[in-house]
C-alpha cells in the first residue's frame, strides 16, 4: 500500500500545480498579451486621396494669369471638369478678372463695337444710337471726363447681364450672355424676410445717384460726389457701398441689403440697368 504521507504529498502537489496553472493563465498570460499589444505597431490611418482639382489648378494657375481668350478657355474647362474642387472659388475669381479685361476688347467681347466720334456727338447720343449706356461707355473707355474729341475711337459695349444673389454662399454673381461673368463677395448681406427663403425672381428696379436728397444724373458736375445704390424688387433689396465713417472716426454699422466694396460696386453699377433680371436663391 502507498504510504499515507505519500498520498498527501501527491494531493498537495496536484492542488499547488493547478493553482499555479490557473494563476499563469489568469495573470501572466494576459500580461504577456498586453505587452505584445503594446509593442505592436499601430496600423496607420490611410491618408485621404487629394482632390484632383488641386493638382489641376496648380498646373494652370500661372498660365491663366494672362488676360487672354486662351486663359478664359482654360479656366472654363477647369471649372467644368472640377466643379467641386476646393480651388473653385480662386478659379472663378481668376475667370472674373479675365472676363472683365476681355469685355473691354471688341475683338473678344460679343456685342461690343468701336465707334468713331463725329461732330455733335455726346456719350448720351452715342449710347442711344447704339443701344448702350452713357456711363457704361465712359467706364469701359476709362475716360477722364465726358468731353469727346472728333475722330476719337470709343468702345461701346452692349452687355446682356443678369444677377444671381446666393444667400447660402453670401455671393453675388454677374452673368453676361447667359454665362458666368464675375463673382462679387459682399462685405455684408442682410436680406428682408420677403426674400429670405426659396427662389425669388426679381429685377433691377432702379439705379439711384443721390446728393443729399436730390437725384443727380450722370454727366452732372455733382455726379462724382453722389451716393449710389442699386434697387432690386421685390424685396426691396438695396445694393450699395459701406457707409462713410462718422465725424468722430467710428465706423457705422452695415446697412440692410447687400454691401459691396467700392471697387466691386462701381463695376456692378455700370453693368446692370433697370430691368436687369435678378435671381435670389
Amino acid at each position: 500500500m502507498i504510504p499515507k504521507s505519500l498520498t498527501i504529498l501527491v494531493l498537495v502537489a496536484a492542488i499547488l500545480g493547478g493553482s499555479a496553472y490557473f494563476i499563469h493563465e489568469l495573470y501572466y498570460k494576459d500580461q504577456k498579451l498586453d505587452t505584445q499589444e503594446a509593442a505592436a505597431v499601430p496600423t496607420p490611418t490611410p491618408e485621404p486621396t487629394p482632390d484632383p482639382g488641386i493638382a489641376a489648378w496648380a498646373e494652370i494657375k500661372d498660365k491663366v494669369a494672362a488676360q487672354t481668350m486662351e486663359s478664359r478657355d482654360m479656366l472654363a474647362v477647369f471649372l467644368s471638369t472640377h466643379p467641386a474642387a476646393p480651388t473653385v472659388p480662386e478659379a472663378r475669381q481668376a475667370l472674373g478678372r479675365v472676363n472683365l479685361a476681355l469685355f473691354k476688347n471688341p475683338e473678344t467681347s460679343p456685342g461690343t463695337t468701336v465707334y468713331t466720334v463725329k461732330k455733335g456727338d455726346s456719350l448720351a447720343r452715342i449710347a442711344s444710337q447704339l443701344k448702350s449706356n452713357a456711363e457704361l461707355i465712359f467706364w469701359a473707355n476709362d475716360l477722364p471726363n465726358i468731353n469727346l474729341q472728333i475722330g476719337q475711337s470709343l468702345i461701346v459695349p452692349s452687355p446682356d447681364t443678369a444677377v444671381i444673389i446666393n444667400r447660402s454662399k453670401s455671393l453675388v454673381t454677374l452673368m453676361n450672355q447667359g454665362t458666368f461673368f464675375k463673382d462679387y463677395t459682399p462685405l455684408s448681406m442682410q436680406l428682408p424676410a420677403s426674400v429670405s427663403s426659396g427662389e425669388v425672381d426679381a429685377k433691377v428696379a432702379d439705379r439711384i445717384a443721390l446728393k443729399g436728397d436730390t437725384r443727380v444724373a450722370f454727366g452732372h458736375k455733382d455726379y462724382p460726389a453722389t451716393e449710389r445704390s442699386i434697387l432690386v424688387n421685390p424685396g426691396p433689396v438695396a445694393i450699395r457701398t459701406p457707409p462713410a465713417p462718422a465725424e468722430d472716426g467710428t465706423t457705422p454699422p452695415m446697412p440692410a441689403g447687400i454691401v459691396l466694396s467700392p471697387e466691386d460696386f462701381a463695376e456692378l453699377y455700370v453693368l446692370v440697368k433697370s430691368g436687369t433680371p435678378v435671381l435670389i436663391k
